[in-house]
């Protein structure tokens, strides 16, 4: 999975978290927007037809997964705006603001028209071998090509382009390894090379789903309520390593959980095994492992309280594991790590009774920068033999003559 032509997609999730605002109402006309399926109508299948409240030669999405191919082995869904108004993200809203990098990114966003309290949710898909991969944003404006044309001149230096094909624009990610299509003015498709002419196909309405893949059976242990949800079958290989895990973890096929933001943070983990039998004593490992490390819980710095809500149960052929942290617990735990950092040290290098110049200072100090900028700061230092950089040993004076 290459790390460079998500931009827009992990653009979303780190810039969620610096986002505290309620998203906005969004004023649209109702010929620019697909509306939702009333309760007890069939929602209308993606396909090449525009729906009668799009716009001519765009795709109604009622579901935005849809668009995530059939064969993929794992799917997780974020909700961005729910993600960017819990208490959690917003008690980090500061910290995410600090990063220069994430700020850049909003301010561009903005400038062109797609705020981030427009952003509405991300579907990710990734095939067995997390090669292939997909992704669904949706949100005000991300899939106009006036927008993105803005994006590509704002963020200058990026390793996407938008570029017309048949007509149509898209974007162009990783040197053509990566694409993005405009669904539709509120709804971008994003693709690996491999699996470019399948979501083409899925845009088009032809083709199956991860809804109706390999995952239909998986996708229902996920509770699909939550901010985060996720689900995805074991691969083989995985399949082979967790035999080796301590606790009767043999046999596992699937892993489904959910993430609740909603007053805290609330886990939910469900560990599909191959039966009941394996189920039961997967559990029984896992009860017994968790008795022996629960009282060294307190030098982790975990709140009894918390450790006490942990729970493990088995029913039918999954395990599941509960566990939540209240905002009280969180801010709690914060302080503590806070209050047991060291104080920072007196600047290193340079010999004895030596005045350290602000130069002097910069190269000595290599420690990256709060926020994240890890920009090096010159060549390593070598270290000598006493394990003393050889660049910081005290120099012996020059022989006299």
């Amino acid at each position: 999975m290459r790390s460079t032509w998500i931009p827009a997609t992990a653009l979303a999730l780190v810039a969620a978290a610096a986002c505290s605002q309620p998203a906005q109402p969004q004023k649209t006309e109702p010929a620019k927007t697909a509306t939702a399926p009333k309760a007890g109508e069939t929602p209308k299948p993606v396909d090449g037809t525009p729906a009668a409240v799009a716009p001519v030669g765009q795709v109604a999405v009622s579901s935005s997964d849809k668009l995530i191919p059939g064969n993929a082995t794992l799917l997780a869904h974020v909700d961005i705006q729910g993600l960017a108004s819990s208490p959690l993200w917003t008690a980090n809203k500061a910290l995410m603001e600090s990063d220069p990098e994430v700020k850049k990114q909003l301010d561009a966003l903005a400038a062109c028209n797609m705020p981030m309290t427009g952003f509405k949710t991300l579907d990710l898909g990734v095939d067995a071998e997390g090669i292939n991969v997909a992704a669904v944003l949706t949100g005000a404006g991300v899939g106009k090509p006036e927008n993105l044309q803005c994006m590509q001149d704002q963020m200058k230096g990026e390793s996407f382009r938008v570029e017309e094909r048949d007509g149509k624009k898209l974007l162009v990610l990783d040197g053509g390894e990566a694409f993005g299509h405009m669904v539709n003015d509120d709804t971008l498709a994003f693709t690996t090379k491999s699996w470019d002419a399948t979501v083409r196909d899925l845009i088009a309405g032809k083709g199956s789903s991860v809804r109706d893949g390999g995952l239909k059976d998986v996708l229902a242990q996920a509770d699909q309520s939550k901010h985060v949800w996720f689900a995805g079958t074991v691969s083989p290989q995985i399949s082979k390593l967790t035999q080796a895990i301590p606790g009767g973890m043999s046999g596992l096929e699937s892993i489904a959980g959910s993430l609740d933001l909603t007053a805290g943070l609330a886990l939910v983990m469900s560990f599909g095994m191959e039966n009941a039998d394996r189920a039961n004593a997967t559990l029984a490992q896992v009860q017994k492992q968790f008795a022996d490390v629960k009282p060294m819980a307190g030098l982790l710095g975990l709140p009894t309280a918390a450790v006490d809500r942990v729970q493990f149960n088995a029913k039918e052929s999954a395990v599941t594991m509960t566990a939540s942290l209240s905002m009280d617990e969180i801010n709690t735990m914060r302080s503590a790590v806070e209050k047991s950092r060291p104080a920072p040290g007196p600047a290193v290098g340079g010999p004895p009774h030596t005045e350290v110049t602000p130069a002097a200072n910069a190269k000595g100090n290599s420690m990256p920068k709060a926020g994240g900028d890890s920009a090096p700061t010159g060549a390593s230092p070598t270290p000598s033999a006493s394990g003393v950089p050889a660049s910081d040993s005290p120099q012996a004076p020059a022989p006299k003559k």
